[in-house]
């Protein structure tokens, strides 16, 4: 039996049996103390109260229209939402864990604990992550993998997107990616940085988990640094060991080198591999050339001709070299260096298309010049080829000697030859030069010369020859013949460009003239051969030479 009190117009239940039922039909209920149900409670309008408890587990409003505190006394600590979702328009703070299947709130999420869920979304706020320094833990966004094996090489165990709802080119996509994926069975994992315009993001830099080699366009880099394409730098490149480059370009508009090396290196001795720049034996493979075919050229390291500019007007250069060394190696402290070069060929020829000019010695296997070969020193080689001039202050000193031009050396006892490479055709009446023959003799100094002449006449003709020079003393003999088959015909003289004697040639077969003598003079004197014809032509031929000779 249920009883009820009746106090001034108020009711107070005092018992309630067992199974009865209690309806309070009435707009307000106010209940002094603690109401404990057991059952269930049904309510169609709102609860008044400071606390709602069970055991240790409460939800508690202390203060009118302050917080709602809630403890659960479970062992676990878990506050469960049955529900599909929670949405929490403020800021959510709790001391413990946030654990849910999805969290999803436009403000804030604090925890001091874990987060975990099956996606977090934040709407308009931040995640936050706040450390404090010094602190012996430290904050962090943590990707857990729950297999115990890795079975798929390459497989996604995390990663950040950044996805635009764009509508315009490649349309909403993930734009952005920073993802982890297994490099290998043992859990080591490999940083892979994409980004891209199509509906997937291509890899640009990967971080190679085991090793910690990163590759820029190089999905697998074997080095510290693996560039796949172009690098650029805008300043300088400091190396402190190697560069090893497949082609090295550099190109660049207001700077003032393009590869330097500098500094100074303490190594153990590196004889002929080199210690500044060098190349190693390699094996170049012409692929384009055709079976049987010839190449024209293939040369391995060139220097193209460079051109030189200037800003303002009519600058001039005194001199410019494409490549230019500026001495042979001196010795330093504790050194002594008994044969120093500049510039050191151990085999093979040296060629050049143009003139080869040193203030010392020119000293070779074999010495090749399409151009001028000149020296103040001595020009030695097992063989000399010069197509153009040979020219020496010194000495020539080889097995065989090939000129097609001039061969020239103001040493004592060296053989100067002067050579004469076309036909002259020629028909001055007067003593003039016989194309290229004649030498400089310098002052001071005695030569003895020869010049031959192989003379094939148009016609009959009267003709004349002496040596002309603008100074000094010079004695002179003239052999001449006026047939094929005639002796030779013989004059002596010491005055300048004056025939001693004239001989009347008949026919038009070959005969020759020799011309030798000796002079002296104070100054320089210029020396050539001269001739004169009365009538028909007389063709000088081609191999006209010629030769002089230092005597003091």
């Amino acid at each position: 039996m249920s009883t009820v009190k009746r106090v001034s117009g108020d009711y107070t239940i005092q018992t309630i049996n067992a199974g009865d039922l209690v309806t309070l039909d009435s707009t307000n209920v106010n209940i002094v103390g603690n109401l404990t149900v057991t059952g269930n409670a049904v309510l169609t309008g709102n609860i008044n109260a400071d606390k709602i408890f069970n055991g240790t587990t409460s939800i508690e409003i202390p203060v009118v229209n302050g917080n709602a505190n809630i403890t659960v006394g479970a062992v676990s600590n878990v506050a469960v939402f049955a529900t599909t979702g929670q949405f929490i328009t403020g800021l959510q703070s709790v001391t413990g864990n946030v654990t849910g299947g999805n969290i999803n709130t436009a403000g804030q999420v604090s925890a001091t604990a874990n987060i975990t869920g099956g996606n977090l979304t934040v709407a308009t706020g931040n995640i936050v992550l706040t450390q404090t320094s010094g602190a012996t833990t430290s904050q962090m966004i943590r990707f857990t993998d729950a297999n115990t094996a890795v079975t798929t090489l390459g497989a996604n165990i995390g990663s950040i997107e950044w996805f635009t709802s764009d509508a315009t080119g490649a349309a909403a996509r993930v734009t952005a990616r920073i993802q982890a994926v297994y490099e290998d069975t043992n859990g080591n994992a490999n940083i892979q940085i994409q980004t891209g315009s199509t509906s997937t993001p291509t890899t640009r830099i990967t971080v190679i988990g085991s090793s910690g080699n990163v590759g820029i366009a190089n999905a697998a880099p074997l080095h510290t640094l693996a560039i796949t394409g172009n690098a650029y730098v805008s300043t300088f490149a400091s190396v402190v060991g190697n560069i090893n480059s497949g082609n090295m370009i550099a190109t660049g508009v207001n700077q003032s080198a393009n590869v330097v090396v500098t500094g100074a290196i303490s190594t153990p001795s590196w004889t002929t591999t080199g210690v500044g720049i060098r190349t190693v034996a390699s094996t170049y493979t012409d692929s384009s050339t055709a079976a049987s075919g010839t190449a024209t050229t293939n040369h391995v390291h060139v220097l193209a001709q460079p051109t030189i500019a200037g800003t303002n007007a009519t600058v001039t250069t005194t001199t410019a070299s494409t490549l230019y060394i500026a001495a042979a190696p001196v010795a330093g402290t504790n050194m002594t260096i008994t044969n120093p070069y500049a510039l050191f060929i151990a085999a093979g020829n040296t060629y050049s298309g143009a003139n080869i000019s040193a203030i010392g010695n020119i000293t070779g296997g074999n010495v090749n010049s399409n151009d001028r070969m000149s020296a103040t020193g001595n020009i030695t080689g097992a063989n000399i080829v010069g197509v153009q001039n040979v020219y020496t202050t010194g000495n020539v000193i080889t097995a065989n000697l090939n000129v097609s031009g001039n061969s020239l050396g103001n040493g004592i006892g060296v053989e100067n030859i002067v050579w004469q490479p076309t036909t002259v055709a020629f028909n001055s009446v007067s003593q003039a030069n016989v194309g290229v023959l004649g030498f400089l003799a310098l002052a001071g100094y005695s030569y003895k010369y020869e010049a031959y002449l192989p003379i094939l006449p148009a016609g009959a003709t009267t003709t004349g020859f002496s040596t002309y020079f603008d100074a000094g003393t010079c004695y002179y003999t003239i052999d001449a013949q006026t047939t094929q088959t005639s002796t030779y015909s013989t004059s002596t003289s010491n005055v300048s460009g004056t025939a001693a004697a004239t001989q009347a040639m008949t026919g038009t077969t070959p005969r020759s003239v020799k011309v030798t003598g000796t002079i002296y003079s104070a100054g320089n004197a210029n020396v050539t051969i001269q001739a004169q014809t009365s009538a028909a032509n007389i063709n000088i031929q081609s191999g006209a030479y010629l030769s002089y000779t230092r005597l003091s």
